[in-house]
């Protein structure tokens, strides 16, 4: 992994302000309730490729994909890793739906 650190985290927490300038203010409430300081993770199944745990829940960690620009949610393996299969990779909101469902529009104030 030839990137720098800062560099990383520079891009990670822009992708990150990015999708939640995008969500409901109910995920956005509930994302930030189980949000972590983002840290590596490898993928059991690639040698020498990470994701970037952003958030735990549920026993599962939600995480980056920098390669497939994509987020997933999923248990460690025994390894402390994640077999990371892209047909379980989604954009950030639709991981937030499937946790939490649709948020009530009523919540908005409006």
């Amino acid at each position: 992994m030839g990137r720098s650190q800062p560099a990383i985290e520079e891009v990670l927490a822009s992708h990150i302000a990015g999708e939640l300038s995008a969500l409901h203010p109910t995920h956005i409430a509930r994302f930030e309730a189980m949000r972590v300081t983002p840290r590596l993770l490898p993928v059991s199944n690639t040698p020498g490729e990470y994701v970037y745990v952003v958030a735990e829940t549920q026993g599962k960690v939600l995480f980056y994909s920098d390669m497939d620009e994509a987020w997933g949610l999923q248990s460690q393996d025994n390894l402390g890793g994640i077999t990371l299969l892209t047909d379980d990779l989604y954009q950030l909101s639709q991981l937030l739906h499937q946790l939490y469902g649709a948020p009530n529009i009523r919540t908005c104030g409006g």
